[in-house]
């Protein structure tokens, strides 16, 4: 059924390789997806001719016909199986469509529009069918579409031929699609990579907007009314080079390797950005830090970099929790997000929900036109750059920068802030070098046969040990758990037993005290801090960056994870069962 994915769409008067266009976009979207693909090409008569397979679209070997016009699809299955027939698109009469989403009433809708035999387990083959119903009443495209999408309930994103019409249709509420734009072509992605080698003019689709797309024309419309909407051309900033990996192994090392410069990226921002945003939360009562994944563990630094710096208490809670505390939100309430690709569907949900009741919308995000952004009073970028590994590196440490910077503004002392974490910038370009990572690799191979795995620390670095855990976890697959130090010999030390790795962030007398009960019980020991104790079995060494400890201090245990996927045959750009942006629920 619902899927989060890629999808990639041409319409190009001159061309004759878009088949080729769309494959090589839709390997720049695979972080979003990539279970299952497929393409719709369509020539200059007759319906598209349909290409769809199970596996990886990078491993893909697929000879196009000649074409102008094609869309197309990489999929990460939610529900219904990886299999041929699940794999999109999906045809229905006149109705070629790929989808994004999920459509709720899927069951509702089958028994509401029969007539059709469905070969396929998802949603997305009942959608084609509804909007075919309509056309068979006699609408047009637009109307039809119009129509169709109506009935649906949940998030999605649809693009589609209809037989007979020329150009493609696509429509959108609450996942991404971002048109690109050119003199005769025109492109339609979930993300801006897909066409970054055409073009870096762009129009964003908004929710409950459709559009038509002919060669370089397109045309938009409001779902709810049909009115013509006219979008504004916008110039993004992203570079072609900075979505591929170069002479690097994997997306993984190369965003890794990037934190020197995107660090400094980060908190590049004018006093007057920042004091918007210290404006609306020092307006406000009350402040929910809302987030998800490795996002959420950013956010939860923020709680000890306020209470620290500008003496402020605020609620971290992640997203899909946010539920179970929106009686307590109303007008004098700041909601802050923190995401990467600003569409996560649980924290835009929420979102919408605390803006109903009048609360101001603070976003970080890395991506300047994502809904998260274009919702917000106040944005702030993290300035990362395209991010293309399914885990997250320099896009968690670029919103751990953010938030650090934001403390420090809202308690007057933004320049403060600003020498901080330019040093931290500094000192992380000393540390990231092949002698460092060599080192590391050493310890990953020390390790890589160990199934547990625990990570400790306290203040800013307990979350952090939980961060640390799910990098470890979702791309060398080793069981990783991560606790507060002083958490461990309430339950958790049971499980240590002798050899068991232990990585100890930081170097404090408490944390050193609880990583000697845990050397007592057999634990291997690795430290991961700006001295080494006598009671590591191994060091890494990060340097002593104050305040800011947590970010240099998570930058060892990207490198080991993704060392400790490669030493394991895995791929760590695309973990199983994972995709980059969750824009389901």
């Amino acid at each position: 059924m619902g899927v989060m994915c890629g999808v990639f769409a041409v319409s190009a008067e001159s061309r004759t390789d878009a088949g080729e266009l769309t494959l090589q976009g839709l390997r720049r979207l695979e972080y979003r997806g990539y279970d299952s693909w497929g393409f719709a090409v369509r020539g200059s008569d007759g319906p598209a001719t349909i290409t769809k397979d199970v596996g990886k679209i990078s491993e893909a070997d697929i000879a196009f016909p000649s074409s102008g016009e094609v869309i197309s699809h990489s999929r990460w299955a939610t529900h219904g199986g990886v299999t041929q027939a699940n794999a999109h698109p999906h045809r229905v009469g006149r109705v070629t469509l790929v989808h994004n989403g999920i459509c709720e009433n899927y069951a509702a809708l089958k028994q509401a529009f029969p007539g059709h035999e469905y070969v396929s387990e998802t949603d997305t083959e009942v959608i084609a069918r509804v909007i075919d119903h309509y056309l068979g009443q006699g609408m047009g495209p637009v109307a039809a579409i119009r129509q169709a999408v109506e009935q649906i309930e949940g998030r999605y994103a649809v693009v589609c031929f209809i037989d007979g019409q020329a150009g493609i249709y696509a429509a959108r509420r609450g996942s991404p699609l971002i048109i690109g734009r050119n003199e005769t072509e025109t492109y339609i992605a979930s993300d801006i990579p897909a066409f970054l080698t055409e073009t870096n003019v762009v129009n964003y689709l908004d929710d409950d907007e459709m559009v038509h797309i002919v060669g370089g024309k397109a045309e938009y419309f409001n779902l709810t009314t049909g009115a013509s909407v006219q979008k504004r051309d916008i110039a993004v900033q992203w570079q072609y080079e900075q979505a591929e990996k170069g002479d690097f192994a994997h997306f993984m090392i190369k965003e890794i390797t990037e934190q020197k410069d995107t660090l400094k990226a980060a908190i590049d921002h004018t006093d007057t950005e920042l004091n918007r945003a210290v404006n609306l939360l020092r307006e406000c009562n009350g402040a929910y830090f809302i987030a998800c994944g490795t996002a959420h563990k950013a956010a939860m630094v923020a709680e000890y970099f306020f209470a620290e710096v500008s003496r402020r208490k605020v609620n971290i809670v992640a997203a899909s929790e946010m539920k179970y505390f929106q009686q307590f939100v109303n007008d004098r309430t700041a909601m802050i997000a923190v995401s990467q690709s600003g569409e996560t569907a649980d924290t835009l949900e929420e979102l919408q929900k605390a803006q109903t009741k009048g609360a101001k919308i603070l976003s970080l995000t890395n991506v300047v036109s994502s809904s998260m952004a274009r919702m917000s009073d106040v944005h702030l970028p993290i300035n990362a750059g395209p991010e293309q590994a399914v885990a997250s590196t320099k896009a968690a440490t670029a919103q751990m920068a953010l938030l650090l910077l934001l403390a420090y503004a809202e308690s007057g002392r933004t320049n403060e802030g600003r020498e901080l974490l330019h040093t931290v910038a500094g000192n992380v370009n000393d540390m990231i070098n092949p002698r460092y990572e060599e080192h590391i690799a050493e310890i990953a191979k020390s390790i890589v046969e160990r199934e547990n795995l625990f990570i400790i620390g306290r203040g800013a670095l307990a979350p952090m040990a939980y961060e640390a855990a799910i990098k470890i976890q979702e791309v060398s697959y080793i069981h990783a758990q991560g606790f507060a130090a002083g958490e461990l010999k309430h339950g958790p030390i049971a499980l240590i037993t002798d050899g068991v790795p232990v990585i100890v962030l930081g170097d404090d007398l408490e944390t050193i005290s609880n990583a000697t009960e845990l050397k007592a019980r057999g634990a291997h020991l690795i430290g991961v801090s700006a001295q080494r104790d006598d009671i590591f079995d191994e060091w890494i060494r990060v340097p002593d960056c104050g305040t800011a400890q947590c970010i240099a201090s998570i930058i060892p245990v990207q490198i080991l994870s993704y060392h400790l996927a490669v030493l394991r045959g895995v791929d760590p750009d695309k973990p199983r069962n994972l995709a980059k942006s969750v824009t389901v629920k």
